[in-house]
Protein backbone atom coordinates (compact mmCIF):
# COMPACT_ATOMS: atom_id res chain seq x y z
CA UNK A 1 0.00 0.00 0.00
CA UNK A 2 1.64 3.23 -0.89
CA UNK A 3 2.32 5.40 2.11
CA UNK A 4 3.03 9.45 2.98
CA UNK A 5 4.73 11.32 5.36
CA UNK A 6 1.63 13.58 7.23
CA UNK A 7 2.95 15.63 9.64
CA UNK A 8 5.89 13.35 10.44
CA UNK A 9 4.19 10.46 10.59
CA UNK A 10 4.19 7.27 7.38
CA UNK A 11 0.50 6.81 6.92
CA UNK A 12 -0.93 4.74 4.09
CA UNK A 13 -2.94 6.11 1.96
CA UNK A 14 -5.39 4.49 -1.07
CA UNK A 15 -3.53 4.52 -4.61
CA UNK A 16 -5.55 7.84 -6.92
CA UNK A 17 -6.68 9.61 -3.88
CA UNK A 18 -6.44 13.11 -4.19
CA UNK A 19 -5.38 15.15 -1.73
CA UNK A 20 -8.23 16.71 -0.41
CA UNK A 21 -10.18 12.94 -0.06
CA UNK A 22 -7.03 12.10 1.91
CA UNK A 23 -7.37 14.70 4.53
CA UNK A 24 -11.44 14.30 4.53
CA UNK A 25 -10.85 11.06 5.62
CA UNK A 26 -8.55 11.59 8.53
CA UNK A 27 -11.09 14.49 9.58
CA UNK A 28 -8.42 17.37 8.65
CA UNK A 29 -10.61 20.50 7.35
CA UNK A 30 -8.38 23.22 5.27
CA UNK A 31 -10.05 25.87 7.06
CA UNK A 32 -7.70 28.35 8.79
CA UNK A 33 -5.00 26.11 8.02
CA UNK A 34 -1.52 26.10 6.33
CA UNK A 35 -1.19 22.97 4.25
CA UNK A 36 2.42 21.96 2.73
CA UNK A 37 2.77 19.43 0.16
CA UNK A 38 5.97 18.82 -1.15
CA UNK A 39 7.65 21.98 -0.20
CA UNK A 40 4.58 24.17 -1.71
CA UNK A 41 2.27 25.75 0.04
CA UNK A 42 -1.49 25.42 -0.67
CA UNK A 43 -5.09 27.19 0.16
CA UNK A 44 -8.78 26.05 0.62
CA UNK A 45 -8.74 28.01 -2.77
CA UNK A 46 -6.23 25.30 -4.45
CA UNK A 47 -7.95 22.24 -6.19
CA UNK A 48 -7.15 20.14 -3.92
CA UNK A 49 -9.66 17.81 -5.48
CA UNK A 50 -7.55 17.17 -8.17
CA UNK A 51 -4.36 16.62 -7.50
CA UNK A 52 -3.60 13.27 -6.79
CA UNK A 53 -1.44 11.39 -3.91
CA UNK A 54 2.00 9.38 -4.70
CA UNK A 55 3.81 6.97 -2.59
CA UNK A 56 6.61 8.65 -0.85
CA UNK A 57 4.91 12.40 -0.99
CA UNK A 58 4.68 14.60 2.09
CA UNK A 59 1.96 16.49 3.66
CA UNK A 60 2.28 18.92 6.76
CA UNK A 61 -1.05 20.59 8.21
CA UNK A 62 -0.11 23.61 10.56
CA UNK A 63 -2.68 25.34 12.82
CA UNK A 64 -3.35 29.33 11.88
CA UNK A 65 -2.99 30.89 15.36
CA UNK A 66 -4.63 34.43 15.60
CA UNK A 67 -3.46 36.79 18.71
CA UNK A 68 -2.91 40.39 19.66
Amino acid sequence: MPKVILNGKETEFTAGESLLAFLQSRQFSVKNMILEWNGQILTEKDPLGELRLKDGDTVDLFSIVGGG
